[in-house]
């Protein structure tokens, strides 16, 4: 189980999305802390989603059937994104590493795919399995534990690219990220309206 969520973790540290432009932004702006402090962010967030499933995939699935709960969820998640990107293309916004941590939490949190992933990895995964508890908490140790080497090594990656970046350079760096994140928060909110 724990190879197996190794291997989860793996194909998810490759992902391109909105979760690895931020944390490539915040290593940017302020360096590996500010980048590590937005990933634990989300880690924290994906832990509290792994607890949802651990206790049951019916707390889970009773989340995403409230009511409008794709629309809601599509427009604070958008919300979130543009207010991100935002922020990146005025960079006006000071922010500690507390915020850092916050704005990793939230964007992953309210997040409406990683609601729809990790109730995915439940049915698909844990749930036909009928892996015993243990099992259960080994495949999502792994899974994490890969989580957390990967997202570290992009903060690390994306601090040691800053030295090589002129002030003009970064800059043109988070416009484009900035715009990333733009990009995505227009597409999530265009298909929460969309149905």
């Amino acid at each position: 189980m724990l190879f197996q969520g190794v291997l989860l973790g793996l194909s998810l540290s490759f992902m391109v999305g909105p979760l690895l432009f931020a944390i490539m932004q915040a290593s940017l702006e302020r360096g590996f802390r500010a980048g590590f402090a937005l990933a634990s962010g989300i880690w924290v967030s994906d832990i509290l989603y792994i607890l949802l499933v651990y206790r049951g995939v019916d707390a889970l699935a009773a989340l995403t059937a409230l009511p409008n709960f794709r629309l809601w969820a599509g427009l604070a998640g958008g919300s979130v994104l543009l207010i991100f990107g935002l922020a990146a293309l005025i960079r006006r916004m000071r922010w500690g590493l507390p915020g850092y941590w916050l704005r990793g939490f939230l964007l992953n949190t309210i997040n409406p795919f990683t609601v729809f992933f990790w109730l995915g990895i439940a049915s698909a995964v844990v749930v036909p399995n009928q892996w015993m508890p243990g099992e259960t908490l080994s495949f999502f140790s792994g899974m994490m534990f890969t989580l957390v080497i990967t997202d570290t090594l992009k903060a690390y990656a994306a601090k040691r690219v800053r030295h090589f970046l002129t002030p003009e350079h970064t800059r043109w760096v988070q416009i484009v990220i900035g715009l990333v994140l733009l990009v995505f928060g227009v597409v999530l909110i265009g298909r929460a309206l969309g149905g």
